[in-house]
């Protein structure tokens, strides 16, 4: 059964030369050198043969059980395509070509799919095999190596289509040979070479539809071993048993697919047609939407209809075509469940759109579930969750699972949250699990999370920007149980601040067991943050997103995760994946304050509330705190926030009348104002009420008559004033002295201003000091010295209590004023205390300025902020110094550079290289900006009495040797030096031209131009940042007035103390109040806090909903051409089905009018049945019963015609009448030979009349003409006849139709008749004459109809002569059957012959039984000839007959079974009305 190319034994397994057991041998199995199937871009694809059902055990066994398996792990489904062979090259789409190889490759990509196809290089096998060898090469670039294994393609190839030349050569002639002799017959079809792009091929050697059966028998087999082993797998590994589906899809098809379809259905395998593309999907989609109009013989006529259509070949073969009808038919049937409405085994898509095949995932989903929802579980729900999670088809989930039953009673898997987890881009599924609230504490322990780390899809950012970027890891190096257990919290500390933010321990017991120490509101908050660390760490800001919507701290949520993304992207190095981050840290921030925006908005007191919360997770931090971590400026500019940090600023104290602030302040220095300006609501107690209960209940509910009576009593005294009322349990009294002093100094703006104070009085002794003489008042210097090293103390203790706390600091700040101010005091002892106050006064004296500078600059970021006018500006400021200043001078230097040594080199050209004149350049340069030195190009006397003039050089060795005026000897400078000023003094400035050329472009280029565009740098400047500059000072001042209320309450010179003791308070109970935060989330506990939940959730929900509406609304408009397209198709649908039923009732309407002219016409026949004659009868004008409604046999109406539009020359308008063909098997066996295949009819033109005869032939048929047949000639000249007794030529229609020629009927089609056009029967009249009693006439009974005369079609034979004569031998034999027993009939022709024929027949037979009667001359005449009017004509079929009488002697035929003879009887006649106006006619010749 197995075949290796490099095998030369080539056996076959279980075939002719082995024993047909069913088992695999391992001997006939050479498959060692092949490596799995998998890859299309092998050489040497595995491949195996199958001859039957006894094979496929072990084929399977093999296929996925071998040494080197076909299918390797375990599939997501397995996808089976049917084809055929005969559609393709229709298809000219050469986009939709396109559309479908990328619908497959997004497939493959996004499940792990076993795919069986044709395997031949043809058609879609073709186009499957191409798009996965081109993802293969795709996947084999050095940066794509990663992705996993595509699925395999096996190629399901039937021997008889498999062309025998590259058979023979690729697999061997001797393979092939045995393959289709000894097993199969080979078909007369096409054949086609192998696609060369398959990862294996199974070999089935059977006929085309043989082979599709066992094909399907392998793919269910299959399904059941590879559904059986998941199971076992998931079994082990305490998870659902795992399901594997099976999905079929129609793609054109040939018309043995009809077996292979009907196979997949019986098993419950799901079937997606594609209608629209041919072949037998067209078929079956065209049924399925036609079955919701039609039902009956009209659906299977249309079906048969369109079967001819597409497969011509069926026109030929009326069997096969019956077949095919009714395998259609049966298919629909099996494509409904029982009990169910729908054809949920049959889906039906447009293969017309792209959109159909970019979605194939998703058809395939959507079919497996609903043909499953019979038999719906846990495992087929968490299979199809998990394939809708894998594809991201949400809608799927959604609209099939999540909210349908049976699914929807089901609980979520775990697994398929896992699958959402681990797939970026499934954040909608994420959120559809919450929303059902999927308990995220039962399924994350800490392996899991860790699992999360390892395994994700997106493996980009998080290796190489955090394990690699920040945790310094190799990415060599796998992640560890131990990243979870330590690493990641030093992680989230490192970027947060934050510690033990995760807990392995409690979130492994509350997985597993549920028994941890916390609830389980506590339990799934802990979840909750562990997997918004995973989604920020990952870069997956919508999962986070997500997260936070369902969080049950969305504020606290928000704010951790925007200060995780802003630590991280300052510690990435890249500036595209930099400013990524930076802008989703910016989302973060602006959701966070939208949210609180959303919940002050609707309660400001709640706004105040939550500022104030702290959160055990977040180590006891308020949100306030973590949006000050998180430079989250616009949230702490929130006008709620600045309300709140306002009271926060003066400790919720109530300051009255103005100037709150210096009255507070001046409260805290005096205290007696306490009692004056201030009151403490927050301090404010109500006394209790005495604990007896007695008490209480009288005092606030009396019990009995007594005391209502007492307060009444009470309350008139209250009111005449004659009692004071009675205070002692309701009103507030003011707090103690101690806490008043207490609660002052704890406010802010008491710090605030207390430092401020103690500040500048250290500031006016610093400037004292460098204003006194040195080395005079060391009390001084070391009063300076105290109070340094007092602020340097504050410093250091307050920056250690800061970090022990974990709290945000600046550090670039922090270490600048460390720095700073140890130096400082380290210098300042040093040169002003001891030891070298004496030996270097001077430097001390610039220490001492330092120092100066350092605290008196200080001055603007520690106070200055604070001022509501100054600190915006000293923002703008220091944005004007930071950037604006710094570009400046940039644009300013290589102009300064070049003017100032232009400047020394030509005013003074003669100044010596001494070092000097590089000063004297320097500050001209730049002192030049802030003054000028105009008087250097002034003329001085002294300079000019040493100006040098042409006679004052000498010619000589030296040449231009400078001598003394005086003694006309050479001065002291080098006699070689070179003079080139007008004056022997250098210090002079030599003034030219030139001199006032670079001194005035100085001027103009630099001073006014830069110094101007200096001016514009800061004017732009604050007019960019204005906006922003309130913004920031409300952060700042929010950073100062958080500062200063963890600053100490103890006044300076003493707060170091202060810190001191909170250092050690901390140490001693740091674990104590995380444990106590953690009992105080417990909801059960606290219900302030659970109501607090609920709010907050809530309005997070609602922001995440508008969020989504404004997303949604650019796309609202396409959702609603959709939704009307939709719409549309559904009125489209609808209306259909309201014209079927208007016009069932409309046909209903016409039988009833048509019912009642046939009971007016058949009472007027009746009246006139004793008088007309056979002619007047069969010939009446217009024809009556040809008009009958409903068609006799059917519920088919005609339409309704009325007497003056029968004529063919009466113009109607829009006459287009039903068609109505019997279909040819529904014949008795003996007349199906006989009958015109009603696929001949042409119905594209109804009711037209041709101009002439002459158009004939247009459908293969002659008219007016014996048509020569194979069984007989076919006779279609008219028995009508005109005036002067010649046959008339009925017309045909433009599109060969013959036309009636008793004009319309309102039917088209053939009817029950048996022939197009005139339909041609013989009559025989045999009657006898009783004397006395009239006559007898010979009766035809048949069992179950109305009897009638001996009568007969004339059927193969071309003259009614000859079936004239069968019909007397066929009485005489006592039959009903025609034939030609011991009678040449041949040569009958006419009347004469007929009577000859006849004559010696009867007399052969009678002359034994009649006396004389071989004496007796037989007369036969003909009664009548011509049309018919009868329920069964139609405009394109109708009835002739011919009417012979024959008068015998009387004998008896009392053993006959089929005839007897009858009396007649004018008023009792049992035959049709036709026979009945014969036997009538004959009585009136007769006289009786």
């Amino acid at each position: 059964m197995a075949h290796s190319r490099k095998s030369d034994d080539r056996r076959t397994v279980n075939g002719p030369d082995s024993e047909r057991d069913g088992k695999v041998r391992r001997s006939d199995l050479p498959m060692n050198n092949l490596r799995p199937a998998g890859s299309v871009l092998d050489k040497n694809q595995p491949y195996m043969r199958i001859n039957d059902e006894v094979d496929i055990p072990g084929a399977v066994k093999e296929i996925l059980a071998g040494d080197q398996p076909w299918i390797q792990g375990t599939p997501d489904a397995i996808i089976t395509y049917i084809t055929g062979f005969a559609h393709f090259e229709q298809w000219k789409r050469d986009d939709l070509r396109s559309a479908m190889q990328g619908g497959f490759l997004k497939v493959i990509n996004t499940l792990n799919v076993a795919v069986f196809d044709d395997g031949l290089q043809y058609g879609v096998s073709r186009l499957l095999g191409a798009a996965v060898r081109e993802e293969e090469m795709y996947r084999l670039k050095p940066d794509k190596r990663g992705k996993p294994a595509i699925a395999a393609l096996i190629g399901a190839i039937p021997l008889v289509r498999l062309d025998e030349q590259e058979t023979a050569e690729s697999l061997g002639r001797d393979f092939f040979a045995r393959s289709v002799s000894s097993d199969i017959q080979l078909e007369n079809v096409q054949r086609y070479g192998r696609s060369q792009n398959h990862s294996a091929y199974l070999y089935i050697s059977q006929s085309y539809r043989e082979a599709g059966l066992l094909r399907v028998a392998v793919e269910k087999r299959i399904q059941q071993e590879l559904s059986d082993r998941a199971s076992q797998v998931a079994e082990r590994m305490g998870n659902i048993r795992k399901e594997v589906p099976l999905i079929a899809v129609l793609f054109q098809g040939e018309i043995e697919d009809l077996d292979r379809v009907k196979a997949y259905l019986n098993g419950g395998t799901p079937v997606i047609v594609y209608d629209g593309c041919g072949g037998l999907g067209d078929i079956i989609g065209s049924a399925v939407t036609d079955s919701d109009e039609m039902d009956g013989n009209r659906l299977r006529n249309t079906i048969e209809v369109k079967l001819q259509k597409e497969f011509p070949f069926l026109r030929q073969n009326e069997t096969a075509l019956a077949d095919a009808a009714g395998s259609v038919l049966e298919i629909l049937g099996l494509s409904r469940l029982e009990g169910g409405g729908g054809m949920p085994l049959l889906s039906v898509v447009n293969g017309r759109s792209i959109d159909t095949y970019n979605n194939l995932n998703s058809q395939i989903i959507q079919s497996a579930i609903v043909a499953s929802s019979g038999n719906a579980s846990p495992e087929l729900f968490n299979t199809f969750l998990t394939l809708a999670i894998k594809t991201n088809k949400i809608d799927v989930a959604r609209h099939r699972l999540l909210t349908k039953r049976p699914w929807s009673n089901m609980e979520l898997p775990q697994q398929a949250f896992e699958t959402a987890l681990l797939l970026p881009g499934r954040e909608a599924f994420v959120d559809t699990f919450l929303t059902q609230k999927f308990p995220v504490r039962s399924y994350l322990s800490h392996l899991k999370l860790l699992k999360l780390f390892r395994e994700a899809r997106d493996r980009q950012f998080f290796p190489q920007h955090v394990w690699e970027g920040i945790l310094q890891f190799s990415l060599a190096e796998p992640i560890s149980e131990n990243f979870i257990l330590t690493d990641l919290n030093r992680l989230i500390e490192r970027l947060s601040g934050v510690y033990d933010y995760i807990d392995p321990y409690e979130l492994s017991a509350n997985a597993y067991n549920g028994s941890g120490s916390t609830s389980a509101v506590v339990a799934e908050r802990k979840a909750m943050n562990a997997l918004l660390v995973f989604a920020v760490f990952f870069n997956r800001a919508k999962l986070a997103k997500i997260l936070v919507k369902h969080s049950h701290d969305p504020l606290l949520q928000a704010l951790f995760a925007e200060c995780l993304f802003h630590a991280m992207y300052s510690r990435i190095p890249n500036v595209a994946i930099s400013g990524m981050v930076k802008n989703v840290a910016n989302d973060f921030a602006q959701m966070s304050l939208d949210i609180f925006d959303a919940g002050v908005t609707s309660s400001p007191t709640r706004g105040h509330a939550i500022l104030t919360r702290t959160f055990p997770d977040y180590n006891g931090k308020t949100p306030l705190e973590m949006a000050y971590d998180t430079n989250n400026k616009k949230f702490l500019a929130h006008n709620n926030v600045q309300s709140w940090l306002d009271q926060y600023y003066h400790n919720f104290i109530k300051v009255k009348g103005n100037f709150d602030n210096i009255k507070l302040f001046l409260s805290g220095l005096f205290l007696f104002p306490m009692y004056l300006w201030l009151t403490f609501p927050k301090v404010k107690k109500s006394q209790s009420l005495p604990p007896d209960e007695t008490l209480k209940e009288k005092t606030l509910r009396p019990r009995n008559p007594d005391d209502v009576e007492k307060m009444l009593n009470k309350v008139k005294k209250i009111q005449a004033g004659r009692q004071s009322p009675d205070r002692s349990y309701f009103g507030p009294q003011r707090p103690s002295f101690g806490e008043m002093v207490h609660e002052v100094w704890k406010a802010p703006v008491v710090k605030f201003y207390t430092w401020h104070m103690f500040y500048w009085f250290f500031i006016i002794i610093i400037c004292v000091d460098i204003m006194l003489p040195p080395c005079r008042y060391i009390g001084v210097d070391i009063t300076v010295w105290v109070f340094t090293i007092t602020m340097w103390l504050e410093l250091i203790s307050r920056t250690i209590y800061d970090v022990q706390m974990h709290r945000k600091l600046d550090w670039v700040e922090r270490s600048y004023d460390l720095i700073s101010q140890t130096l400082f005091n380290i210098l300042f002892f040093l040169y002003r205390i001891d030891p070298y106050r004496y030996d270097h006064p001077f430097a001390g004296r610039v220490i001492l300025a330092f120092g100066i500078i350092y605290y008196c600059y200080r001055v603007w970021g520690l106070f200055y902020y604070m001022e509501r006018t100054i600190g915006p500006l000293i923002r703008v400021v220091n944005k004007m110094y930071s950037f604006d200043l710094t570009r400046w001078i940039l644009l300013m230097a290589p102009m300064t550079i070049a003017s100032t040594v232009i400047w020394m080199g030509v005013i003074n050209p003669d100044w010596p290289m001494t070092g000097d004149d590089w000063r004297h350049a320097f500050y001209r340069g730049i002192f030049t900006f802030f003054g000028s030195f105009h008087m250097e190009l002034e003329y001085s006397p002294p300079c000019e009495a040493r100006r040098v003039t042409p006679q004052s050089y000498q010619t000589g060795g030296y040449p231009w040797v400078h001598v003394d005026k005086r003694t006309r000897q050479p001065d002291a400078y080098p006699t070689e030096r070179c003079w080139s000023g007008q004056y022997d003094d250098y210090t002079c400035p030599t003034v030219s031209f030139w001199s006032y050329f670079f001194v005035i472009q100085f001027y103009i280029l630099l001073k006014l131009g830069l110094m101007n565009m200096l001016t514009a740098f800061y004017v732009t400047r604050n007019l960019g940042e204005g906006a922003k500059a309130a913004m920031v000072w409300k952060y700042h001042r929010s950073r100062i007035i958080m500062d200063y209320a963890r600053r100490t309450p103890i006044p300076p010179p003493f707060f170091s103390l202060g810190y001191i003791y909170l250092i050690f308070k901390s140490c001693g109970k740091k674990e104590e109040k995380h444990l106590r935060g953690v009992e105080l989330l417990d909801g059960d506990k606290d219900p302030d806090m659970i109501e607090s939940y609920t709010y907050w959730t809530g309005v997070t929900k609602d922001y995440f909903r508008m969020k989504e509406q404004q997303e949604a609304a650019p796309s609202q408009a396409q959702q609603q051409l959709a939704t009307l397209t939709a719409i549309q198709e559904s009125l489209g649908l609808l209306t259909k089905k309201i014209v079927s039923a208007d016009r069932k009732v409309m046909d209903v309407d016409e039988s009833t009018k048509q019912a009642q002219i046939t009971v007016y016409d058949a009472a007027a026949a009746a009246k006139q049945n004793k008088t007309v004659s056979l002619a007047e009868f069969a010939q009446q004008w217009p024809h009556n019963l040809s008009r009958v409604t409903p068609y006799p046999g059917t519920s088919v109406a005609r339409l309704f015609v009325t007497d003056e539009k029968v004529p063919w020359t009466a113009p109607v308008e829009h006459y287009r009448p039903p068609t109505y063909n019997k279909a040819s098997r529904d014949f008795t066996a003996s007349e199906r030979n006989l009958v015109d295949p009603e696929n001949d009819f042409a119905s594209s033109v109804a009711g037209s009349r041709a101009g002439s005869v002459a158009n004939v032939n247009l459908v293969g048929y002659k008219w007016n003409s014996v048509d020569e047949g194979k069984d007989g000639n076919i006779v279609r000249t008219s028995w009508i006849t005109n005036d002067d007794k010649q046959p008339i030529s009925y017309e045909v229609d433009a599109v060969g139709n013959p036309l009636n020629p008793f004009g319309r009927t309102g039917l088209k089609g053939r009817g029950a008749l048996q022939r197009f056009g005139p339909n041609h029967k013989v009559i025989m009249v045999i009657t006898t004459r009783v004397p006395g009693k009239g006559f007898r006439y010979i009766m035809q009974r048949a069992p179950g109809k109305v009897p009638c005369l001996p009568q007969s079609f004339l059927q193969q034979y071309d003259s009614e002569y000859a079936v004239g004569c069968l019909l007397i031998d066929a009485f005489l034999y006592d039959t009903v059957t025609l034939a030609a027993r011991d009678l040449n009939v041949s040569t009958v022709r006419n009347i004469e012959n007929m009577r000859n024929i006849i004559e010696s027949v009867l007399k052969s037979r009678l002359s034994a039984i009649i006396d004389n009667f071989d004496r007796v001359r037989i007369a036969v005449r003909e009664l009548y000839r011509g049309y018919v009017d009868n329920a069964l004509n139609t405009d394109n079929a109708w009835l002739e007959a011919v009417v012979f009488h024959i008068n015998l002697p009387t004998f008896g035929i009392d053993k006959f079974k089929n005839y007897r003879w009858r009396d007649y009887n004018a008023a009792e006649n049992p035959l049709n009305e036709l026979d009945a106006a014969a036997i009538r006619q004959i009585a009136v010749e007769w006289g009786l």
